[in-house]
């Protein structure tokens, strides 16, 4: 019986070990972009940039949410961060996504411009 319960559990480990290094199952940032932490991870991509106008930018912020494994809410596209802010022209974009125990993440996107 003792032999047959390790050969269940080398069984489930080797099971789990395929999954998630075989890309089954990803439960880190909901974008596929940059590092996932399975703990913790908070990272700023500078995704796009032009040569910047002498007059100050303007900025605006658009996000999604992810809680849990199933509920995605949010809108974290560029021309959503752009009406946010009010934006007419777009000089730069960056992505800003946070993880927290592969529970909650988010992804924002970040827009600068005229």
């Amino acid at each position: 019986m003792k032999s047959f319960l390790v050969k269940i559990q080398i069984f489930w480990a080797f099971s789990f070990f395929i999954i998630f290094h075989s890309s089954c199952a990803n439960f880190g940032q909901p974008q596929g972009i940059g590092p996932t932490g399975l703990l913790y991870a908070s990272y700023t991509l500078a995704v796009s940039e032009r040569p910047l106008p002498k007059q100050p930018l303007k900025v605006g912020k658009s996000c999604l949410k992810r809680i849990g494994f199933f509920y995605v809410t949010g809108d974290a596209s560029i021309s959503a961060a752009a009406s946010v802010g009010n934006i007419q022209e777009v000089f730069r974009i960056e992505k800003e996504a946070t993880n927290y125990l592969s529970l909650y993440s988010t992804l924002c996107t970040v827009v600068g411009g005229i």
